[in-house]
């Protein structure tokens, strides 16, 4: 027996796999689609609720998520559910620009009675309906050749701006997080990632083959950047964990092959990472949906050692996945289409993932990804309170 962890201790616990302690409850986040829909179905409004008739397909994030999260986009954090659930204290960081500063002046286009095509902060043009319908498609990036790379680097990616990054008085609201009992960590973009942000996947796919320079001169400069971004943050605090926001896989494998990763992400990455361990942070995640499964490999080699939120649909089995790398942090796998189909199906998930990892550790329970507006405000409870019983089952509580 230990004596009561608060949740950032319990946090590095479970990420150093340290027996006898119970892994935190938490939660991915929600679709506001959902949320409302269990407000229909009783969960009380209160002063801390979403407000109501957001756009569809916007996010309200829980414990699991970093927050505050990245400028400039408008995002909200559940506190309801959290209260409701009892989960433990979430994530907190800094909210600092890792990708185009200045932005870009929103500027529209074109417009219709249908559609709007609107140059949005980063620098991308996209189109929406004015319904919101669907989800705004890109047409047009910053990036487009290299005198367009040298223009936006110039302009927009100077390594003399980095403190221009922070918001203002962030150096004396970050002292108040240094005597705390909860995790405080930074998500930034990955080497993958914020190319894809720059030239748009057809173009950077292309760019791969037809120009490898331009992507490894892009990582390059990425990685000056950030390193000196992190510098300025550890010199303020200490980091429990940082997180790569990617997205480089669909449902039957990544967007880049292994063999790309080792020559256009690795070497960048393991300069991050080994800064990131230099300064006592081994919690190095990586946010990614789809099918990973053949990049793990190259993570851990390149001093990743974290994965989120493990997609079930897309062949992401977490029991299988810890039997083949036993020392991978994980959190969520839980899939989100089983907890939308009763209470039978959520004890069959459970049971076939929860005994496996909660006794293996280095694992944090959640769904796969964001919860479903399938899934109905009864199920949710039913299945939150079965992993509260499977957790305190299978660990020992301090």
């Amino acid at each position: 027996m230990v004596d009561e962890l608060t949740t950032r201790e319990r946090y590095q616990a479970i990420m150093h796999f340290r027996p006898g302690v119970r892994t935190l409850l938490w939660e991915c986040g929600y679709w506001v689609e959902v949320v409302e829909r269990w407000h229909r179905e009783g969960l009380r409004r209160t002063a801390f609720s979403i407000p109501p008739y957001q756009q569809r397909g916007v996010g309200v994030y829980g414990d699991a998520n970093i927050h505050p999260p990245m400028p400039p986009k408008l995002r909200y954090r559940d506190v309801d559910i959290h209260n409701l659930m009892g989960f433990d204290a979430g994530c907190v960081q800094v909210p600092v620009y890792w990708r185009l500063y200045p932005l870009f002046p929103e500027v529209t286009l074109e417009e219709d009675d249908h559609t709007k095509l609107v140059r949005n902060a980063d620098g991308v043009t996209m189109r929406s309906r004015k319904d919101a319908g669907s989800l705004p498609r890109p047409e047009g990036w910053p990036v487009k050749d290299r005198a367009s790379w040298e223009a936006i680097k110039a302009e927009r990616l100077r390594l003399e701006q980095v403190e221009e990054r922070f918001p203002a008085g962030w150096k004396e609201v970050i002292g108040t997080y240094r005597e705390r009992d909860f995790p405080f960590g930074q998500v930034m973009d990955g080497f993958f990632a914020m190319p894809r942000e720059l030239l748009g996947i057809y173009q950077q796919s292309i760019t791969y083959h037809d120009d490898p320079q331009l992507i490894l001169d892009i990582n390059a400069h990425l990685t000056e950047l950030w390193l000196a971004m992190l510098e300025v943050i550890v010199s303020r605090i200490d980091l429990d964990m940082v997180s790569f926001f990617e997205d480089m896989a669909f449902k039957n494998g990544p967007m880049i092959s292994p063999a790309m990763f080792d020559r256009f992400c690795a070497p960048f990455y393991r300069r991050i990472t080994g800064f990131l361990r230099a300064h006592g942070v081994d919690a190095i995640w990586v946010d990614t949906d789809g099918n990973c499964w053949s990049l793990i490999p190259k993570f851990l080699a390149a001093g990743v050692n974290g994965l989120w939120p493990m997609e079930a649909q897309a062949g992401m089995d977490v029991a299988a996945v810890r039997r083949q790398f036993p020392n991978l942090l994980m959190i969520g796998g839980l899939n989100k289409m089983q907890i939308a189909r009763g209470r039978a199906a959520i004890d069959a998930e459970l049971e076939a993932k929860l005994p496996y990892l909660l006794t293996t550790g280095g694992y944090i329970p959640t769904v796969d990804h964001l919860v479903h507006p399938d899934v109905s405000w009864d199920d949710f409870c039913y299945y939150r309170q079965r992993v509260r019983e499977y957790v305190f089952k299978y660990q020992q509580k301090e």
